[in-house]
Order: C-alpha cells, then sequence, then structure tokens
C-alpha cells in the first residue's frame, strides 16, 4: 500500500515538474515574441504597447525593455495579490518573475540572426514576433498551470463589472493601448493585426497543443484531474 502511496506521489511530482517545464518554455517565447516586435518598429500587441510606453516615460532604450516589463508585472501582481488573492497562484509566479530575462535575451537573439532593418526585414521580424508571441501564450494556456499577471487584471476588472470575459478583456486593452500610447508606446500594422487574430490564434493553438502534445505526455488538464 505504501509502494502505491508512494508511486501515485512521484508520479504528481514528475506531472507538475513538467507542465513547469513546459510553460516556461510557453514564456520563454512569449518574452522573445516582445522583443522581436518590438525590434521589429511595427507596433506591438495592446499589453506591449503599455510596456513600450512605460519604457519610453522612463526614458530607457529598447533594449530595456526587458526590465520595464518586470516592473509592469510586478506592480500588476502586487494589485492581484492586494485585491483578488484568489487568482495568485504558482503559474502567476512562473510567468511574471522571469518574463524580463527572456525578453532580454530575445533581443540578444534577434541581433546574433542580423535581420537586415529594411522594411522587407522588419516585416519578417514582426511576423517572428506575434507567431512566437501567439505560440507562447498558447502554450502556457494549454498547460493550464495559472494566470499571469495580465489575465490576473483582467479577471478582476470582470468581478468589478459583472460582466463577462471578453469584455473586460477588450476594456483592459482599450486602457494599456491610451496608456501606452499616451506615454510614447508604438503602434502600427502589428497592433491592428494583433487586435483581429490574437484572440482566435492563441485559442487554436492552446487547443491544438492540448491535443497535439499534452494529452500524448498525459498532462492535459482533463489527464491531470
Amino acid at each position: 500500500m505504501n509502494n502505491v502511496i508512494s508511486n501515485v506521489k512521484n508520479k504528481s511530482y514528475k506531472t507538475f515538474l513538467m507542465r513547469i517545464i513546459i510553460s516556461l518554455v510557453g514564456v520563454s517565447l512569449v518574452g522573445f515574441g516582445l522583443a522581436f516586435n518590438s525590434a521589429g518598429m511595427l507596433g506591438n500587441d495592446p499589453v506591449a504597447v503599455l510596456y513600450d510606453g512605460v519604457r519610453n516615460l522612463l526614458g530607457l532604450q529598447p533594449e530595456k525593455l526587458g526590465l520595464v516589463t518586470n516592473l509592469v508585472n510586478f506592480i500588476l501582481l502586487a494589485m492581484v495579490f492586494i485585491l483578488g488573492r484568489k487568482y495568485i497562484n504558482i503559474g502567476t509566479f512562473i510567468y511574471a518573475l522571469p518574463m524580463g530575462n527572456f525578453v532580454s535575451i530575445g533581443f540578444k537573439f534577434h541581433e546574433i540572426l542580423n535581420i537586415p532593418n529594411s522594411l522587407a526585414g522588419r516585416i519578417i521580424t514582426s511576423f517572428c514576433g506575434c507567431t512566437m508571441l501567439f505560440l507562447g501564450i498558447g502554450i502556457f494556456i494549454a498547460v493550464n498551470i495559472g494566470m499571469d499577471p495580465v489575465t490576473g487584471v483582467i479577471m478582476l476588472v470582470r468581478d468589478k463589472i459583472n460582466g463577462q470575459y471578453k469584455v473586460a478583456k477588450i476594456i483592459c486593452d482599450i486602457i494599456s493601448l491610451i496608456l501606452g500610447f499616451s506615454f510614447g508606446g508604438k503602434i502600427g500594422i502589428v497592433t491592428i493585426v494583433a487586435a483581429f487574430i490574437a484572440g482566435p490564434t492563441i485559442q487554436k493553438i492552446s487547443e491544438l497543443f492540448d491535443k497535439a502534445v499534452l494529452k500524448k505526455m498525459n498532462l492535459s488538464k482533463l489527464a491531470v484531474e
């Protein structure tokens, strides 16, 4: 009986560890995506516009976006901790704590690739950025290990207005865009593209990753539960 209990515990620990590792892969892709979108200079998604605006407000170079990303995420994390502690869990810290470092590594990776600064090169850079950003968020959601700070704030707004998640998401995106743009954040074609395709694309990626990868590894939400 003790051996059975021990095996179950070991399996649970291994499953939890694997989910953490995979979620970190997703977070790293998000960080790389933010860096590439910034380097492409064709705009950012609403939350990244806020990051970029705060960076500009502080008078920091684009390469310092990782530092600013950490700063904003820590502020959002504090808000969620104070106003809605129930939305804080291990996934929140896995997403927030290393994000800035991954953004900084993303800039270094972009430098190594030496993509031309022509319009074509910037389009390629932004395309790679959006691809990594959407893929990373989709993976993080599929692993189902917890909420990132931004999603936590969205849930707080949803609770406050007593409405649906999508309404709260739109409100938060609009506020992020207004604040970010007023601070000097870059808005461009990527911002428009993200507004139209980010949600459906991320949802599809999350579903496909769950079916094609997590279920085969017995790590999907249903398998874990």
